[in-house]
């Protein structure tokens, strides 16, 4: 019966160990902002990887271009060509121990924007579970400790607490002990079930912000382009051709009909409300004139949407 003394009195702390849990994440949540964006350092150290990747990836093109090896008759002959290949080695790998360099740099900054996002879901879910299971456990304890009370004088409930703490030492009534385990029990499962619950409903209300930010992750790791994701080039900006026109910082604002100081909810609303009349779905039976201006419409709205994630800071 020692493990069984062992295992009640450990027992005790899980209550304590809940509540300065909920504390420091209630503290945490306070001091953490919805705000997911890259911040403006972020964004230029991102900007500049992405230019000097590009620049070495000329450069490595270029030497391999001038470094074609000879073949057949000619292999026998060392030509200028072939000591410029020969020189180049060095250069060649220091290029491409730098690219590398930046596309690890330029993985880690689109993957900070998913990062904070994740992170910013497991507070406010362990905090909303860590509350529960506080809950949970005083109100298990004390009902258990009303049922005690009330069936006291029970010949089976004396027979039960008898054989539970048959060559078991207490330093107080052994009942509170079984119920504090019992309580432990229930607010830990309690604890578990609803902090899957609450992650997944916040990643349901976030999904676009999920759905977003994991494909500016991926364009980190694709290295498609040499400039970000969410930028579009300047020719795609001028003839609209790219998400039905430019994003720049000013122009989600007039697209989504929202102020400068909108809130990241009132953006969601004002995106909803226009994704909803300006969808293709709602012209599929129209001509093929108004599909078009409809798609159009929606990729402009989705491109402005997109460039307020970026840029809004909720409060």
């Amino acid at each position: 019966m020692m493990l069984l003394n062992a295992a009640l009195l450990a027992l005790w702390p899980v209550l304590p160990v809940l509540i300065v849990c909920y504390a420091r994440q209630f503290l945490i949540a306070r001091r953490t902002r919805p705000v997911f964006a890259l911040r403006k350092s972020e964004a230029d150290e991102l900007h500049r990887a992405h230019r000097l990747f590009g620049e070495v990836r000329e450069r490595i093109n270029r030497i391999s271009q001038r470094a074609e090896p000879r073949t057949g008759f000619w292999r026998f002959f060392r030509g200028p060509a072939s000591d410029a290949a020969a020189g180049n080695g060095d250069e060649m790998d220091d290029l491409h121990a730098h690219a590398q360099h930046l596309q690890a740099a330029i993985r880690r900054l689109t993957r900070l924007p998913l990062q904070r996002l994740n992170y910013w879901v497991h507070i406010r879910s362990s905090r909303f579970a860590c509350g529960v299971a506080i809950a949970a456990h005083l109100a298990a304890l004390a009902l258990l400790l009303a049922l005690f009370h009330v069936f006291e004088q029970s010949a089976w409930a004396q027979h039960l607490t008898a054989a539970a703490s048959r060559g078991a030492w207490y330093p107080i009534d052994e009942r509170i002990f079984q119920a504090n385990a019992v309580a432990t029990g229930y607010a830990c499962i309690a604890a578990t079930l609803f902090y899957v619950v609450r992650r997944a409903l916040l990643r349901r209300a976030y999904s676009l912000e999920f759905s977003f930010f994991r494909q500016f992750a991926k364009s980190g790791s694709a290295q498609a382009t040499d400039r970000p994701e969410y930028q579009q080039p300047a020719d795609e900006a001028a003839n609209g051709t790219e998400d039905g026109g430019g994003t720049d910082d000013g122009d989600w604002i007039a697209v989504l009909g929202v102020s400068a100081q909108a809130t990241i909810n009132e953006v969601k609303h004002a995106y909803k409300i226009l994704i909803k009349k300006n969808h293709p779905d709602r012209v599929q039976d129209m001509s093929p004139a108004f599909r078009t201006l409809a798609e159009a419409e929606t990729r402009k709205i989705n491109a402005a949407y997109r460039q307020a994630l970026l840029c809004v800071e909720a409060v």
